[in-house]
């Protein structure tokens, strides 16, 4: 595994990050600020990445919180809207363009805490 990060706090869908003014796509201060304490959280681990970053690469996400009612069903939620935003704000501060993803997995993990991890390891591109 090159990268893994655990980011200790709810992870927002990315229709509450955006607001739209015309054909422009606006962040929101909320987001802003997310994306910082994102950075800031990766930029602390960055001693422990150990291999190149810029060929294929492997993600894996996996976002832990309560995904079902109080009935046990399963709630309205996209995983996908979740998850765009994190690997973004991840690239953005290791300072590397997403389009070395060749493998992507995304899990939604039943959990009485909310946080997500992310992990990042070298894949063939073959």
């Amino acid at each position: 595994m090159i990268f893994q990060i655990k980011l200790p706090f709810k992870t927002p869908t990315i229709n509450h990050l955006y607001w739209h003014k015309g054909n422009m796509k606006i962040m929101k201060t909320e987001a802003k600020k997310l994306r910082e304490d994102i950075s800031k959280i990766v930029v602390s681990r960055l001693p422990f990445v150990c291999s190149n970053l810029n060929s294929g690469l492997k993600v894996t996400v996996e976002i832990h919180e309560n995904w079902l009612t109080k009935k046990g069903e399963v709630k309205k939620k996209d995983v996908a809207n979740r998850e765009k935003f994190l690997i973004d704000s991840v690239f953005g501060a290791l300072g590397i363009d997403d389009k070395f993803i060749f493998q992507h997995h995304i899990s939604k993990v039943q959990d009485t805490e909310e946080f997500a991890i992310v992990r990042i390891e070298n894949c063939s591109v073959e």
